[in-house]
């Protein structure tokens, strides 16, 4: 039963069409589309807009339409976008009303659109969509996550979160369906890892940053890939660093960058030694440990007996699971890390080793374990 049907039930009364006031905000005669990613449930908010804008936002530009997008803050706006943020209501009735369409997750906006008969499609996971979708009108189009198959969290937070189980090109083609555009996306998504919606930085370091190059952010340093200390030290300058090794790191370091460095994880193997690891926690680095061999860890835990080494952090290929069989040799990949190397952009260290830098374009999967291990950061494409 929808909330409204309840409402009316308990009340009873009966639902009419409500009446939505509005207050006049200059703008110019462009058409636009509005977006809205805000929600009551965190859990409901769609963090993959990024990618939906990558498919609409050359078509629309060609048809002279703009994107606007009300936003909660000025620090989770959609690239892109022309953003609003804090307007009143009766301010955003009014941009709703004379929008062309009307794209948002489980919000007033999806009623305010309806009650105006302006087209709209909404985004849906934490509840049923015929629970809390609008219920006048005949313009409203419902997106639900298909949830893995689970029951709604109905508010509670949800790991991963559903509803960006929803795929971009399913939300761009019914905006441009809406439109009246004859544009398609003519792929599909098969798979996107739990990490993928969040956008990571990960530098290897192979070079010297330049002056000011992304400071007081929070970076990820492979020493993994390369050990190299002196340019290390250049980016643990200033700087949130969650450093990765497989090798043992210079103690001075650890204690002089201490309040730079986030977390120590150590890749555990012969290189390390009960007194290195005792060391390193010394100094006040958080020290996460894991063991990528699994037929190894029962020895290293019980060699490393007082500390806690946890289980591989990076996914083999098997982790597909039923999504294996829809693998092909045309599969395409979006990653959400960026991977900079010798001042360059890659989306994977597959990528680097290839040279084939990075561009907004979905790059053929390289079929190799460095590659899936960070298959939690993939986006999955077939050509339909």
């Amino acid at each position: 039963m929808n909330v409204l049907e309840k409402y009316a039930s308990n009340c009873g009364v009966k639902i009419r069409d409500p009446y939505v006031s509005t207050s006049y905000f200059p703008l110019k005669d462009k058409p636009y589309i509005l977006l809205d990613n805000r929600c009551k449930f965190a859990s409901n908010c769609y963090d993959l807009f990024a990618d939906v804008m990558v498919y609409i936002e050359p078509v629309l530009k060609r048809e002279g339409v703009s994107i606007f997008s009300f936003d909660q803050d000025d620090k989770n706006l959609i690239e892109g976008t022309q953003p609003f943020v804090g307007l009143f209501k009766k301010q955003e009735a009014y941009l709703i009303k004379h929008s062309k369409l009307v794209v948002a997750s489980d919000n007033i906006s999806n009623y305010f659109a309806s009650a105006f008969n302006v087209p709209t499609i909404g985004l849906y996971s934490a509840y049923p969509a015929k629970c809390t979708e609008p219920l006048w009108g005949n313009t409203h189009i419902s997106l639900e996550s298909h949830r893995d198959g689970n029951l709604p969290a109905y508010g509670v937070g949800e790991n991963p979160k559903t509803v960006n189980f929803i795929e971009p090109e399913k939300i761009a083609n019914h905006i441009f369906k809406t439109l009246g555009l004859k544009d398609r996306i003519n792929h599909k998504t098969f798979f996107i890892g739990d990490l993928y919606p969040t956008k990571v930085v990960e530098v290897i370091p192979d070079f010297f940053p330049s002056a000011g190059f992304m400071e007081h952010r929070a970076l990820n340093l492979r020493m993994d890939y390369h050990f190299d200390e002196q340019k290390a030290i250049s980016w643990m300058q200033n700087r949130k660093i969650n450093l990765l090794t497989d090798k043992p790191v210079s103690l001075n370091l650890l204690k002089y960058f201490r309040k730079n460095i986030a977390q120590l994880t150590v890749s555990i193997n012969e290189n390390f030694t009960v007194e290195y690891l005792t060391a390193a926690k010394n100094t006040g680095v958080n020290v996460e440990i894991f063991c990528e061999k699994e037929d190894k860890i029962a020895d290293i835990r019980f060699e490393f007996f007082d500390f806690e080494v946890n289980e591989n952090i990076f996914k083999v290929k098997e982790d597909l699971e039923s999504e294996l069989p829809k693998l092909s040799k045309d599969t395409q990949f979006l990653s959400g890390k960026i991977l900079l190397s010798e001042n360059k952009k890659y989306s994977c260290y597959e990528a680097k080793k290839a040279k084939k830098e990075l561009t907004s374009q979905p790059e053929a999967v390289y079929d190799t374990k460095d590659f899936w291990k960070e298959l939690d950061h993939y986006r999955l494409i077939n050509d339909l």
